[in-house]
């Protein structure tokens, strides 16, 4: 051999490479045994395969890994046709010995059936030569089937969980601290009117018209607590439908505690929201219907800050006279009154006041303020009603409608919602025992002689 020649991988320049000293020539100097000796060492001392093949595919070194799998001996596998020995046949395909021969990436993983393991098999040239002038090749194979396994469970879990990110019908997104979208599910484009093409231009805050939502408390929630729970907001889509939505939602922090990306869930609400309403509005009259009157009443009381509760009063209002009218003319011409004494009592009375179809002809509404002002608007609402029901302002009417209106104020008359609507319903009885058409706050009796806040 050339001694002069520049040699790779561990190999000295004794005249022989160690991988030549390793597979066992004789010809050798003291100080290449001894190097020799140490190469064969370190490849003995390592857990996977290392063959040193030669351009024919013939074995010239395995290393203890292997020999002790192959229960043989150096001197059994020397200048052994490695496929035939290894792989039982005389020409392995996708060898990756032939492979480096041909100047090709060798390195592949592939699944043993000898073994039933994966092994990741490559090989590479050494950069020396046998004594016969044929190039060197390592050819290692080591046991990768746990690294395969958590690959492929990994790939599994990340199909499963991308499955679920694109088949989950509520909308999972992430988005920066300013509410940049920075990923969004197809629930979420759906949802939000957005296309793929949007995410990554599209903000939440800025861009998707929100209402009903203080966007700062949002933000500063997540950086105080790092999580919101149930956090409701609104927006108006671009095909103008106005959406409702519930979050859950957790931010991450830098050590410096400063608010990164915000990762969450939200779900449609609108829907509820819809069906909520509708089952707390009267179809007929579109006022809030009797049931909804009674748990926004209770939870009223409940809620008043002690020594206010003067400041809560309910009306109970009659219309006279209605099942004379549902009989002269036909239910279809009391429905339409109906109709028409809400228009009344909605114009009435104030945007926080809250109005009720109680049942049949009946109405409750529900004020905050104290018992004078009460008066005031149970007055108006009289003099509404009689103005805009009367044959002259609405033609299909067939006669003049009036009401009777009871008046009772939490704190003064009852000291319990029950007790007060109780109240506000005997004083409008006795509203028609005194005439009609009339606010009573008086006395309950068989007579209204001393009824000092009646009306005619």
């Amino acid at each position: 051999m050339n001694n002069e020649r520049h040699c790779e991988n561990y190999f000295v320049h004794e005249g022989f490479s160690q991988p030549e000293l390793a597979a066992g020539h004789s010809e050798t100097t003291e100080q290449s045994r001894f190097i020799a000796g140490q190469f064969g060492n370190i490849l003995d001392s390592l857990p996977f395969y290392v063959l040193l093949v030669d351009s024919h595919h013939n074995i010239q070194f395995a290393n203890q890994a292997f020999r002790t799998t192959y229960k043989v001996t150096l001197a059994d596998i020397e200048g052994v046709y490695c496929p035939a020995f290894v792989h039982g046949t005389s020409h392995y395909a996708g060898c990756p010995v032939e492979r480096a021969i041909k100047g090709e990436c060798s390195e592949m993983v592939h699944f043993s059936e000898e073994y039933q393991r994966w092994l990741l098999t490559t090989a590479y040239p050494t950069g020396a030569k046998t004594l016969e002038g044929l190039d060197l090749y390592f050819h290692t194979a080591r046991d990768v089937t746990e690294d395969k396994q958590a690959e492929v469970a990994l790939a599994a879990s990340e199909n499963r969980y991308r499955r679920l990110f694109e088949e989950i019908q509520d909308v999972i997104f992430l988005m920066s601290a300013d509410g940049l979208l920075q990923d969004l599910n197809p629930a979420g484009l759906e949802l939000l009117q957005l296309r793929q093409s949007d995410i990554g231009r599209t903000n939440l805050f800025a861009d998707l018209r929100l209402t009903h939502c203080d966007w700062d408390a949002f933000v500063d929630a997540l950086k105080t607590r790092g999580r919101v729970v149930d956090h409701e907001m609104s927006f108006v889509r671009a095909d103008g439908r106005t959406v409702v939505v519930s979050i859950n939602a957790s931010m991450e922090q830098d050590e410096a505690g400063n608010g990164g990306a915000i990762r969450g869930v939200m779900r449609d609400l609108t829907r509820n929201r819809e069906l909520e309403e509708l089952s707390t509005i009267d179809g007929l009259t579109t006022l809030y219907n009797r049931g909804f009157f009674q748990s926004f009443l209770v939870n009223r009381v409940r809620n008043l800050r002690p020594g206010h509760e003067a400041d809560l009063s309910v009306l109970f209002v009659d219309i006279d006279d209605f099942k004379a009218y549902n009989d002269a003319f036909g239910h279809q011409e009391g429905d339409y009154v109906l109709k028409r004494v809400a228009e009344a009592i909605k114009a009435a009375i104030r945007a926080e006041d809250i109005p009720t179809r109680y049942g049949g002809e009946e109405f409750t509404i529900i004020l905050t303020c104290d018992a004078a002002t009460a008066f005031d608007i149970a007055e108006r609402l009289r003099l509404t009603v009689r103005d805009m029901c009367s044959v002259f302002a609405d033609k299909r009417i067939q006669r003049g409608i009036t009401v009777s209106v009871g008046l009772a104020t939490l704190g003064v008359d009852a000291e319990t919602a029950e007790t007060l609507v109780n109240v506000a319903d005997c004083r409008m009885y006795e509203a028609k025992k005194c005439g009609k058409n009339q606010v009573y706050t008086g006395p309950v009796s068989t007579t209204c002689s001393e009824t000092p806040h009646t009306t005619r």
